[in-house]
């Protein structure tokens, strides 16, 4: 039992770690890209930024539907 334990906490670390890389990766991602998206749809400072932040947006949606999922499916 104690084996199944320390397989299922370094599962749950790896999937944790996992998401922090993905926004990371996500965040760098749209750095990196608001220069072009500026110009290209001729984007002013306040739509730039919520062109930025929508990403973010993205993610509280995604967290909030993701706990009624680990509510019903969890523990």
């Amino acid at each position: 039992m104690m084996v199944r334990s320390s397989i299922s906490v370094i599962r749950i670390t790896l999937v944790v770690a996992l998401g922090g890389l993905l926004f990371g990766y996500d965040t760098a991602v749209i750095s990196g890209a608001t220069q072009s998206l500026q110009s290209y749809f001729k984007l002013d400072a306040t739509a730039l930024g919520f062109a930025a932040a929508s990403a973010l947006l993205g993610c509280i949606i995604g967290a909030i539907l993701a706990s009624g999922l680990s509510s019903r499916f969890g523990r």
